[in-house]
């Protein structure tokens, strides 16, 4: 199973590099990837989004159902990290009520003798509003965990850092998996994006196709930033942090 992958971010506009607050992950040896969108709310947001990534990709469990086992080290990580923090006088309060993210958590392997060569299997977790479309000559053939763009909202659901783990797996729509075939793309992003290209879906356009033109470039940005900045001059597209991942199977 031989695959590609490649990254593009970009943080909201008026912000700084530092005030990023999504976080990625990938490995394709292992065939294992994450990105995680930290909420405006809660403290040290970008903080608990980079290690729910870091960890999910360190891993090696093939079944993406166990990723809940592994969450109370990630928040004692977190918990660690902030504690040992010089902090103002008044930041108790929102260190006690965490940090929350939207997650998605991405794992392929070699799909089963009987199916066509070239194939894998995806197995993804997912919490919140940051999607996974699997694309097969531009044509969406699933989209994980929101599928539609009247399901973005204000309010997603997250995943925290003192969050109990059966809190996280009352959250709807939490496992998903599909097999792809060569040439195949996964593409994996954060809201924002995910809401437009939906949009663009439902409109009857082509989202798809104008993403792989991203990809003409070999330096990623070289495309990314000025398409991302022109569809917010545009206002198709809300001014937040944006990052993608495509994974060419």
């Amino acid at each position: 199973m031989a695959v590609g992958s490649r990254a593009f971010w970009l943080p909201r506009r008026g912000n700084n590099l530092d005030e990023y607050e999504d976080a990625i992950a990938l490995k394709d040896a292992s065939g294992r990837y994450a990105l995680a969108d930290g909420a405006s709310e809660g403290c040290f947001t970008g903080l608990w989004a980079r290690l729910l990534v870091e960890d999910f990709v360190s891993r090696a469990e093939v079944n993406v159902s166990r990723w809940l086992s592994s969450l109370f080290a990630v928040q004692e990580r977190w918990d660690k990290d902030v504690g040992a923090r010089k902090l103002d006088w008044d930041a108790d309060y929102w260190v006690e009520q965490g940090a929350f993210a939207a997650f998605l958590g991405l794992v392929l392997t070699s799909a089963e003798a009987k199916e066509p060569q070239g194939s894998c299997k995806w197995q993804a977790v997912a919490i919140g509003d940051t999607c996974l479309f699997h694309t097969r000559d531009s044509v969406l053939l699933s989209a994980f965990p929101l599928d539609r763009s009247d399901q973005f909202g204000n309010r997603p659901q997250l995943v925290g850092s003192r969050m109990p783990a059966a809190t996280v797996s009352q959250r709807q729509r939490l496992w998903n998996d599909g097999c792809g075939q060569r040439g195949d793309r996964l593409w994996v992003m954060t809201d924002a994006l995910a809401k437009w290209c939906l949009t663009e879906h439902e409109a009857g356009g082509d989202p798809w196709r104008e993403l792989e033109s991203l990809l003409a470039s070999p330096q990623e940005g070289d495309h990314f930033t000025p398409w991302i900045e022109s569809m917010r001059d545009s206002g198709s597209l809300l001014n937040d942090d944006v990052t993608l991942l495509t994974i060419h199977l």
